[in-house]
């Protein structure tokens, strides 16, 4: 047994990897790398929620502990923590747009992985109103865009019903994008947007081509769910 390994032995790997995780979402990136230099086998060791070193980074933002991870072992690139979540679907739900670009150009990453949820990178970045990832993903694969969780819900549900028109616009100026596609409860992004009175997509979605007259499962247009009767109205003269 080497030195290094009887001083790994006789320590608590699981609390330095609570340490590291801790040290990487505060962005304290040289105490990071200090900590994993006096213990290089650390970079493999997981948490009791399957995420170690690159998944840490990813959150954090940490864009050279993520490079050092790589290249400590490839396979970390689309390492997945026990709930399915790989380094890029971290990162696209956190927000850190120079993570998400360097995976991206690593040939064993997966734009269209989906976790437990059957949710992607997509999902995550369209629910955050990360509009700089969610324009990358695309990019990268502009086929994830109708992919649906398990709740039957695409990327164009997730931003319509947080109301981001900048983000709808993205995905649905791809021609990709399936405007009157029913997630789990019939809803299509129009009910969606309607119901929770996001006026700027829903004028922009019934603009694109979606049905004013689909019914959900509760039988219901996505005009009856609208609330305000002024944005009923200036959808219905949409259609004259």
């Amino acid at each position: 047994m080497t030195t290094q390994d009887a001083q790994e032995k006789s320590i608590n790997m699981v609390e330095l990897v609570h340490e590291l995780a801790e040290l990487l979402r505060e962005a304290k990136d040289d105490e990071a790398k200090r900590l994993l230099t006096r213990y290089p086998k650390l970079v493999g060791y997981t948490d009791d929620s399957g995420r170690s070193t690159i998944h840490f980074a990813a959150v954090g933002g940490s864009l050279p502990l993520l490079q050092f991870a790589i290249l400590n072992d490839p396979e970390m690139a689309h390492k997945t923590d026990d709930l399915g979540w790989t380094p890029l679907m971290i990162a696209s739900s956190a927000g850190r747009v120079d993570v998400v670009r360097y995976l991206l150009t690593l040939p064993d990453v997966d734009v269209k992985h989906t976790n437990s949820n059957k949710q992607t990178s997509l999902h995550y970045a369209c629910s955050k109103n990360h509009v700089e990832i969610v324009k990358l993903l695309i990019e990268a694969d502009p086929n994830i865009i109708n992919l649906p969780d398990k709740f039957g819900a695409t990327a164009l549900h997730r931003a319509a019903s947080r109301g981001n028109d900048v983000i709808v616009r993205a995905l649905v100026s791809t021609g990709k994008c399936s405007l009157d596609r029913q997630d789990g409860e019939g809803n299509t992004a129009l009910h969606l947007a309607c119901d929770e009175n996001r006026g700027d997509v829903a004028i922009l979605l019934v603009n694109r081509g979606a049905d004013m007259k689909m019914l959900n499962k509760e039988k219901q247009t996505p005009l009856e769910m609208l609330k305000d009767p002024e944005l009923r109205q200036k959808l219905l003269n949409l259609k004259k």
